[in-house]
């Protein structure tokens, strides 16, 4: 990592580059912070970086893109904007352009601490940025892309232009810090903790997304868009870069069995390894447990049956959906190509609720290397397979998980029940890292009959 180059984090790949002329400049590398709010602690410094102070003149003066006039701090962060925002952004005549940067001040001190007191992300009195502000930039830029990362291997920084942070919630800021703080966290651990391999990619964006999903419980909501992507592609890898930015739920589950801090844990402890080699090293566990974990949360995903989010996303359970395929057996289905599961990756197959008895059945038949799916380590293959019933109430009957590449199991539906499923996930019997563009995707093909229920034709395009 070279001191005069930017971390910035942006949609699938880590960017390392010099930051172009959006920048600040001043006549000196450290300035004393000019109080904004009551500080009890020793002031922070503000240092100003080196590109910045070259491109934008003297700060003090209010010609450059960047100045002190234009500038507000609180006890961790600074913000500045551009000279087209005028003195009081607040004032704009365009309304897409008006953002106030005393909440923005506001609300990121709340978000930096929560990242440092309740996740830990970094090591309070054994960081970086135990002196140094994070800076944010609003850049008068017509793009809508904002950025997050740091400079000179000293601070941690990101860039957002009006439209990204105008009103709460701030989810852009949230996710932007988060990469600020793994840049920081870079500086402390010098470069040791970087999670490896083509999925560190992916899971650098999972963190951010998991991250912000921690201090705005509501972000399936507001962003919901992510939701409804991710619903279509439940069945791809963990850590395929097609869910970077939907899915950080696993991370979710994770954190519902070690608490909040396992993902801090991860980037800290992480050896620039696969980061499910990482997971599995640090919580001490063999593949048949993360192929018995990665079921369950998929099963738990149904009806966000995880603790400090359920009553946030209640409203969207019972959503997945899938697709299916009649085979020319009477009775029997095949999952479609399309749908297949990789990887830990899983479908949510949804039932109709008998009317005719409470008993229904299942013979599953994992079928690796079937003609028109992908063969891959097909000696490898696994599944785990199980029903899950919800009732009107909102309650869950879980059945016991199966594991068996053929089996036939039953499940006693029990009275009131609303919503029926069948999940299914893929478990290799062995980790491999997810490759990248050349990468041949695994897939573990399955077909399956019913008695006493049949598929809900509408969820799984029949």
């Amino acid at each position: 990592m070279k001191t005069t180059a930017l971390i910035r984090f942006r949609n699938t790949y880590l960017l390392t580059f010099s930051l172009l002329c959006i920048s600040l400049m001043g006549n000196t590398f450290i300035l004393k912070a000019q109080q904004a709010t009551a500080v009890t602690k020793p002031e922070k410094e503000l240092y100003i970086p080196e590109n910045t102070r070259r491109d934008c003149g003297d700060m003090k003066l209010d010609t450059g893109e960047y100045s002190f006039q234009r500038m507000k701090q609180s006890d961790n962060l600074a913000i500045l904007w551009a000279r087209k925002f005028g003195t009081d952004p607040m004032a704009n005549p365009d309304t897409l352009l008006r953002f106030d940067p005393d909440y923005i001040l506001k609300e990121g001190e709340r978000i930096y601490n929560y990242y440092i007191d309740e996740l830990k992300f970094l090591e309070k009195g054994n960081s970086i940025s135990d002196k140094y502000k994070c800076l944010i930039y609003i850049v008068d830029s017509k793009e809508g892309t904002a950025y997050g990362g740091g400079e000179d291997n000293k601070i941690g920084a990101f860039w957002s232009p009006p439209v990204r942070i105008r009103k709460a919630p701030f989810g852009v800021m949230a996710h932007e810090m988060c990469h600020s703080f793994q840049y920081l966290l870079s500086i402390d651990r010098k470069a040791n903790n970087q999670p490896g391999g083509v999925g560190g990619y992916s899971f650098v964006e999972m963190t951010a997304q998991y991250m912000l999903w921690q201090v705005y419980p509501t972000w399936i909501t507001f962003e919901n868009y992510h939701l409804v992507d991710f619903m279509k592609q439940t069945h791809l890898a963990y850590l395929h870069s097609k869910n970077m930015y939907h899915s950080p739920f696993v991370m979710e589950y994770w954190a519902s069995l070690h608490g909040n801090t396992i993902i801090s844990k991860i980037w800290q402890q992480a050896k620039n390894e696969d980061p499910v080699v990482a997971y599995k090293r640090l919580t001490n566990i063999d593949q048949k447990t993360f192929n018995d974990q990665i079921f369950d949360a998929a099963r738990r995903f149904v009806t966000w049956d995880m603790p400090r989010i359920e009553a946030y996303s209640r409203k969207y359970a019972n959503q997945h959906h899938t697709k299916l395929v009649r085979t020319e057996e009477p009775g029997w289905y095949i999952i479609a190509p399309d749908k297949c599961p990789q990887n830990y990756g899983y479908n949510a197959i949804k039932l109709q609720v008998p009317d005719n008895g409470n008993k229904v059945g299942l013979h599953f038949k994992g079928v690796a290397g079937a003609e028109g799916y992908s063969a891959v380590k097909v000696d490898k293959a696994g599944w785990r397979y199980g029903f899950l019933a919800v009732k009107s109430d909102g309650s869950r009957v879980y059945s016991p998980m199966y594991a068996e590449s053929e089996g036939q199991v039953s499940f006693n539906v029990p009275s009131g029940t609303a919503h029926l499923w069948l999940v299914v996930s893929g478990a290799p019997t062995e980790h491999w890292s997810i490759g990248g563009r050349n990468y041949t995707e695994e897939q573990w093909p399955y077909r399956f009959k019913l008695t006493n229920t049949e598929p809900d034709p509408t969820s799984n395009g029949l």
